[in-house]
């Protein structure tokens, strides 16, 4: 959103004042009002230690925190103890390319939007993810940019058949068993693993019209995005208002990725996006709006000089995956020389 800046005021100044060295009526501009705070959105379920040092670079905003109910032992009173971090309650047991991730990152906004304040930007990250860039430079790009959503749209469709798997089938990614039961007995964790993939194939034979069951064209992207609040407001009155359509995407494959993309897509904030993008295959997960995705086959950022000259030469604001294990000395550089 645009800064606007306040009509001059003018202010008489006394004639014997010796700094008054213009006309008696001098116009004085007041200062722009200061960048609203931006709400940062973060899934975290292990690296309490990366965690710390991450909050610690968000201090001056606002950090709403959901960390993964399967994670025990975290220490989330260290968090708790934090001015600018909310927790998120209750916690939910997430599970990778799952519903579970659309549940939780909707948790996220709610509370946001729930607060008695207004954000410039709700941002998604990870517990993995570290700023590269002063986040003052960020902050005063969302309070320039006329809400701009970060997010780009990818239409997928039977044309597109590596993407259009994700919803041609009624996929299971929930595990069928507990998390407690499974924690209990640990052999029964490839078991059920096992039975799941066994379901997924069937699954294969008995297709869906899932742009039918929705009733409009479905978009994939990635799912680290920045909406502005009216967008940000938008998809949470949607899914609330059109439980049948959020259903439907309960049995998808990384719904995290296809959800918010689709919804945007068919709202009035769609011309206002980082727009649509043809597929690019592979390179597709690498289209993300303020994230550096490490091109890496494990997409995991080590601690070498190569390592260093991605993030200092990105232009985008967050790396990603990072961790206190094998990028600690990268972590300590990037404090030093680009934060």
């Amino acid at each position: 959103m645009a800064v606007a800046r306040s009509s001059p005021r003018t202010t008489r100044l006394a004639a014997h004042n010796p700094l008054n060295s213009e006309s008696e009526d001098t116009p004085i501009d007041s200062p722009p009002p200061a960048p609203r705070r931006i709400a940062f959105l973060i899934l975290a379920h292990n690296d309490a230690p990366l965690l710390l040092r991450l909050c610690h670079h968000l201090r001056d905003h606002a950090v709403f925190l959901h960390i993964d109910a399967k994670s025990r032992d975290f220490p989330t009173e260290q968090f708790a103890a934090l001015k600018n971090v909310v927790l998120i309650q209750p916690r939910l047991s997430v599970h990778w390319a799952d519903f579970s991730m659309v549940e939780t990152t909707l948790a996220l906004l709610r509370t946001a939007l729930n607060q008695n304040e207004s954000f410039s930007k709700y941002v998604l990250i990870s517990g993995a993810c570290y700023p590269v860039k002063p986040l003052d430079h960020l902050a005063t790009l969302f309070n320039t940019d006329d809400d701009l959503n970060y997010i780009r749209l990818t239409a997928i469709s039977p044309a597109t058949p590596h993407l259009w798997t994700l919803v041609s089938r009624h996929w299971r990614m929930t595990p069928l068993l507990s998390d407690d039961r499974m924690a209990r007995q640990p052999a029964l964790r490839g078991l059920e693993k096992k039975a799941r993939a066994v379901l997924n194939k069937l699954s294969s034979y008995h297709p869906r019209d899932f742009q039918k069951e929705v009733g409009c064209p479905i978009y994939f992207g990635s799912s680290w995005w920045a909406f502005s609040e009216p967008c940000a407001r938008y998809i949470v009155d949607f899914v609330h208002d059109h439980p049948a359509f959020l259903r439907a995407f309960r049995f998808t494959y990384a719904t995290d990725e296809l959800l918010y993309h689709t919804i945007v897509a068919q709202s009035p904030f769609a011309a206002n996006t980082l727009g649509v993008q043809p597929d690019e295959g592979a390179g597709t997960n690498q289209q993300t709006p303020l994230h550096l995705i490490h091109p890496s086959e494990k997409r995991v950022f080590g601690s070498t000089d190569a390592d260093f000259d991605l993030a200092k030469s990105t232009d985008k604001f967050f790396i990603r995956k990072v961790s206190t294990q094998d990028t600690d000395d990268l972590l300590d550089r990037i404090d030093r020389e680009l934060l």
